[in-house]
């Protein structure tokens, strides 16, 4: 209602001459011009982007690998070093953490509400593997800024390790959670070989070979250490074991999964378990924080690890491995896995 001080009707106002609208609209377009012209002359995001097609030369799809690496030239997340195409991968990886890290929130949230047991164990085993993903992606980053070919080789099998952790997720995923978590995972799928693609591209062109086509000739790999070597080269009564697992008891342990557990967290140097003649049922994990274990048997026809998890039982794809080897340096020799 209105005041005694107020009238129901303002009184007419005077209207704004043309010319004062004429004199905007042009500060506006000159200001709107000086904007562009600025963005324009951004030289870190001109050298990335003249540099994409390069970087997805490598890539199975090209065009995801593009708007992949749009993203993070065209974002805040783009690092800051030297070299531009190893800045590029870098926040690829960056920006490929924050959607590992959303399709993990989304499976536990998903497992909170399904009823469904077979779901549960595969929404765990997601997590699991996203969580292993994670810690690759950021293992990646870290040794890619020692900028030699030994880390890049690294983060290439990391890298590699984090395209099958997603792949193993969404197989084992059915129902309701697969219809929710498909696409996220896709697109995490997409990410990781856009992220291989351009590792890749960062590579000197000498190094390209190396990574797919290493000439053995009965050799070792390059990347064995000459202890290991040693060790590989030498029969199981000529190595000396850390622990001896036999099943009649004459070992420290009776069960491979116990000496496993036995081995240091985060172990600097070889623990080599010598697993005697046998056949051993049981499940053997080797987490990640089981470093450089090496299981030594009596042959592969001799000394024998096998289990019977599947997931028709229950158990999910990833949970129903005989030997899941997670560690860094896992090594085995002389020994059989079944599943």
């Amino acid at each position: 209602m209105a005041t005694t001080n107020e009238s129901l009707l303002d009184k007419p106002r005077k209207s704004i001459p043309k010319t004062f609208w004429l004199i905007l609209s042009l500060v506006a377009i000159i200001s709107s011009s000086a904007l562009v012209v600025s963005n324009l002359n951004k030289p870190i995001s001109f050298l990335h982007l003249s540099s994409a097609p390069n970087l997805c030369e490598h890539a199975t799809d090209t065009e995801s690998c593009l708007t992949h690496v749009s993203e993070v030239v065209q974002g805040s997340t783009l690092a800051n070093t030297k070299d531009h195409k190893l800045s590029t991968l870098v926040s690829l990886l960056t920006k490929s953490t924050t959607q590992i890290q959303k399709a993990m929130d989304t499976a536990n949230v998903i497992k909170r509400r399904i009823n469904s047991h077979r779901e549960e164990v595969a929404l765990n085993d997601c997590e699991e593997l996203m969580d292993l993903s994670m810690n690759r992606v950021w293992d990646s980053v870290l040794t890619l800024t020692k900028d030699n070919t030994d880390s890049q080789k690294d983060a290439h099998t990391w890298l590699s390790s984090v395209l099958t952790n997603h792949a193993t997720c969404l197989d084992g995923l059915e129902g309701t959670s697969r219809a929710v978590m498909e696409s996220d995972l896709q697109d995490l799928i997409s990410r990781a070989r856009s992220s291989l693609a351009v590792l890749v591209a960062v590579l000197p062109r000498k190094d390209h070979d190396e990574f797919t086509d290493e000439s053995l000739n009965g050799e070792f790999p390059s990347w064995i250490t000459s202890k290991d070597r040693r060790l590989l080269e030498s029969s199981a009564a000529n190595i000396q074991a850390n622990i001896v697992v036999a099943k009649d008891g004459s070992g420290k342990f009776k069960t491979v999964a116990e000496a496993v557990a036995s081995a240091p967290d985060n172990g600097k140097t070889r623990y080599v378990i010598y697993v005697k003649k046998g056949i051993y049922k049981e499940k053997v994990d080797i987490s990640s924080k089981k470093k450089n274990v090496m299981l030594v048997g009596d042959g592969m026809d001799a000394t024998i690890i096998t289990g019977s998890l599947n997931v028709i039982d229950g158990t999910g794809t990833f949970q129903s491995a005989t030997v899941a080897a997670v560690g860094d340096g896992f090594i085995a020799q002389d020994i059989g896995f079944q599943n």
